[in-house]
Order: C-alpha cells, then sequence, then structure tokens
C-alpha cells in the first residue's frame, strides 16, 4: 500500500509495501492521487493501473482550474476564473519602497483561513513585521500567520549575494510550505529570485493545488516569469491600479482602481499613533516631575520611561 501521508520534514513519500532495502522514492505529487502513468507504444494493450493519454488533463485547462475569489468584483472580472488560481503562482510586481499587496490580498487571504480555522499562511521573508492590528481588522487571524525571516552569514558579503543568498532559502521555505498539510496559503517575497527557482514553485503549487502569492520588484517586469498570472501595481494617493500584464488570454489594456487602505485600517493606524503621541507625553512629564524631585531613583526612572516612550 502507498502511504500519501506527508510530512514537512520528509522529502518523499515511500512505497510501505517494499522493505527497507529496497524502498525507492516516489515522486512527489497532490495527496491522493497514487497512479501512475506509464508509456507504451502504439497498439499495445495498456498495463492495469496506468492511464493512456487521453486520460490525462492540463493542470491550466479551464475545466481544472479552482480559484478564490479576491474580495474585489472588479478585479475577479479581469482574473481568469473569477478569482486568484488555485494551484497556480500569482505574481505581484510591486513599486520600490511601497507595499500595497496586502491591500489586494487580504480579503481573499481572510476567506481561506475563516474556512480551514486549523490552516495557516506562511509568510517567507515579508519586509516588515506583520501589524497584528491590521491584520485583524482585515478579517484575517493573526494566530494563522506563520512569519518565516531567512537571514545571512557574516561571510557573505556583498548586498546581491546576500539577496541571492536570503532568496534561495526563501524559495526552500516556501517550497516547505507548499507540501505541508497544515499550510493553506503560501505568500513570498522573493526580490531576487531566479527563473529556475520560480518555475519550481509553480510547478509544486501546481501539484499541490496551493494558493501561492509571490512578490517581486517592478523592475522584473520584462524578465519572462512561469507565473499564469502577473499583476503590476502602481499606488496613488488612496487606490492602488492593478495592470493585468500576463494571463490566460489577452492582456487588460485598461488597469483597474482599488482602494489602497480601508477606512477602518485608517482609523486605526491614526488611533494608534494618537495614543503612541499620548504615551510619550506622559512619559516626559513623569521624567519632569522625578527629575524636579531630585529622587534617588532618577536613573532606573529614566529608564522605563525611555522604554515606555519607544512602546
Amino acid at each position: 500500500m502507498i502511504s500519501n501521508k506527508y510530512c514537512i520534514f520528509k522529502q518523499y513519500l515511500f512505497d510501505d509495501s517494499l522493505t527497507d532495502d529496497r524502498r525507492q522514492p516516489l515522486s512527489l505529487s497532490r495527496p491522493g492521487r497514487s497512479a501512475q502513468a506509464c508509456r507504451h507504444r502504439a497498439g499495445e494493450p495498456v498495463a492495469a493501473g496506468c492511464l493512456e493519454g487521453g486520460d490525462w488533463q492540463s493542470a491550466n485547462d479551464d475545466a481544472t482550474v479552482r480559484t478564490l475569489a479576491s474580495g474585489y468584483a472588479a478585479l475577479d472580472a479581469q482574473l481568469p476564473g473569477g478569482g486568484w488560481p488555485l494551484g497556480g503562482m500569482s505574481e505581484m510586481l510591486l513599486p520600490a519602497a511601497l507595499h500595497p499587496e496586502w491591500s489586494l490580498v487580504a480579503k481573499a487571504l481572510a476567506q481561506v483561513l475563516s474556512q480551514q480555522p486549523q490552516q495557516h499562511a506562511v509568510l517567507v521573508a515579508p519586509p516588515f513585521q506583520m501589524f497584528a492590528p491590521f491584520a485583524e481588522i482585515s478579517g484575517v487571524a493573526a494566530r494563522q500567520l506563520c512569519c518565516v525571516h531567512s537571514g545571512h552569514t557574516e561571510q557573505e558579503h556583498g548586498a546581491r549575494k546576500r539577496g541571492q543568498m536570503g532568496d534561495a532559502r526563501s524559495v526552500w521555505v516556501s517550497e516547505q510550505a507548499l507540501r505541508c498539510g497544515d499550510v493553506c496559503a503560501v505568500l513570498a517575497w522573493l526580490p531576487h529570485a531566479q527563473s529556475q527557482a520560480l518555475r519550481r514553485l509553480q510547478l509544486l503549487a501546481a501539484q499541490q493545488r496551493q494558493l501561492l502569492w509571490v512578490f517581486r520588484p517592478e523592475q522584473a517586469r520584462a524578465q519572462s516569469s512561469p507565473a499564469p498570472l502577473r499583476l503590476w501595481l502602481r499606488v496613488l494617493d488612496r487606490s492602488v491600479q492593478v495592470h493585468v500584464i500576463k494571463r490566460r488570454g489577452p492582456s487588460l489594456t485598461t488597469p483597474v482602481e482599488l482602494p489602497l487602505l480601508h477606512e477602518r485600517l485608517l482609523a486605526e493606524l491614526a488611533a494608534q499613533a494618537r495614543r503612541k503621541e499620548r504615551s510619550h507625553a506622559d512619559a516626559t512629564a513623569m521624567l519632569r516631575a522625578l527629575r524636579a524631585t531630585g529622587s534617588q531613583e532618577v536613573p532606573h526612572a529614566l529608564d522605563g520611561m525611555a522604554f515606555a516612550a519607544r512602546r
């Protein structure tokens, strides 16, 4: 019997019917698909348990494409299948120093996580630490998010080399996350990823029928990509323009304009800024009062107030 259980720490599925000395790794496939195709010459009988060529169906066929609604009707109308592909890479090209990607993925991510409360979304090498209130107001449960940051050693000199090494680690982490049964979505920031690595991710996402978003800088727009869906984002004052530069069918000539941030998110950010300013003012007032009294515990109080002001 072939075991289809997969663990993130094991790289292969094994045939349990073989003894240890004859056990051979099987190629990774989507769980639940144990049938293997065999080649045969025309006119020869097909061996039992094998599939003929006509039995296969491409993962890009319309009948097999599964999607997840983005939460924006205008964007869904332009995406093949009416949403983000499940089983394909969605690549977003971002402007320098700006990160509008969360505005596009938050609604879909909240939907898939709410439908699968025991599942997790893995954020690979995010450029900033996730702001939990931001995620919660977007409808995304922060407890279901797992952030993985790739580091570099002191022996890796040069910014470009560090970036390439970091992306190699991030690609590896993304591959393991796509294979993990407890993960329903992977978001990977890969600014220096090579095309070969992107092809591996696309193939693995198709095999596992996983939700995969990959974020790269807009300078990569001129490079080829294996992603079946590529979006180029441009940030305006309160909105983001989505240019669909690659999809099944013709590219989109007119961009889709979507709100950049929800009003509730803006209100929460403003409230947090006011709380921080108020806390800083209170700490400054307490520090002045302690200095005026000339207390012997002023040094400790200074440390405490400085720490409170930074929070």
